[in-house]
């Protein structure tokens, strides 16, 4: 766990890496939501299933709102790695703690939404999967 034991290039570094890594995995999130939308849009579906077009347009509303949000992310990841340099020109405890605490809070949100988004990839799959 990073805090007091780590240097302040540690800790640098520490974010810069896991920074690194949500732009990486934003990156493949936004193929996988192309994907999604093709899919959602394709004419393979049966005409005769039930609330079809109302569920397609469900999961199309919200594979926006995915989008929306991976784009929204990784702009605030881009801001964040921007200002990390600042963790070299910290001389106190508070600032050393705004850091860790801005950290755990961009960590926080990049899983909440890692988290939502492969739910309801699931849900998409699921639903189609029965359809074809």
């Amino acid at each position: 766990m990073l805090g007091e034991q780590n240097t302040q290039e540690e800790l640098l570094n520490a974010f810069h890496h896991d920074a690194q890594w949500w732009k990486l995995t934003l990156g493949y999130i936004e193929t996988e939501t192309r994907f999604i939308d093709q899919l959602l849009n394709a004419q393979i579906y049966k005409e005769n299933t039930p609330n079809l077009f109302e569920r397609l347009q469900k999961f199309n509303h919200e594979i926006d709102t995915r989008v929306r949000e991976t784009k929204n992310l990784k702009k605030e990841i881009a801001e964040y790695e921007g200002k990390l340099q600042g963790i070299l020109e910290c001389q106190d405890i508070s600032c050393d703690t705004f850091y860790l605490d801005n950290h755990k809070e961009i960590k926080d949100r990049y899983e909440e939404f890692y988290t939502g988004l492969n739910d309801f990839k699931i849900r998409v799959f699921n639903y189609i999967g029965g359809m074809l």
